[in-house]
């Protein structure tokens, strides 16, 4: 995957990222756990974010969501709009490549959300978990674990019960 069409989505999770998760922190406040997904489709139309108060993320597709991180969603599209050498509706090895560029980009900017944010809203960054994955579709155990491994540290992982 030509990483120069992400730049903008690159861009523009490393400029608005923190700030939406200081959002759900901050309505976290009091917690002791805090998951944040960020949700696709089968066909990667963009991202929503959706996160609960609580160690299991079985059931994320059940759990609260609503930002308006248009960030996470419009660019996306653009990408998938203008990307004609991957069918997205089948599975494929340049499908998935596709899928592991976007959790590259999500990781980025995971990683460089400022301490702060999080000891603002009393958490550390190992009591946040963060994921990504499709709704349903051709990836979704792949992105699941990939991502899980990728944007979180050992020392989050175990607390949510992970295996590495």
């Amino acid at each position: 995957m030509n990483t120069a069409k992400l730049e903008k989505f690159n861009q523009l999770c490393s400029e608005k990222l923190p700030n939406e998760i200081n959002k759900i922190l901050q309505s976290a406040k009091g917690k002791k756990a805090c998951a944040v997904g960020f949700i696709t489709t089968d066909d990667f139309y963009g991202f929503y974010l959706t996160w609960n108060y609580c160690k299991d993320i079985s059931e994320y597709y059940n759990w609260k969501n609503g930002l308006e991180a248009d960030f996470l969603y419009q660019p996306v599209v653009d990408i998938v709009e203008a990307c004609n050498d991957i069918d997205f509706c089948l599975a494929s090895d340049k499908k998935w490549d596709f899928a592991k560029s976007l959790l590259y980009v999500l990781q980025n900017a995971i990683k460089n959300i400022p301490d702060e944010i999080f000891q603002n809203s009393n958490f550390r960054r190992e009591d946040v978990l963060f994921f990504s994955t499709m709704g349903s579709g051709d990836y979704v155990n792949e992105m699941l674990d990939t991502s899980l491994k990728t944007f979180n540290s050992t020392e989050a992982l175990k607390a949510y019960g992970i295996n590495q």
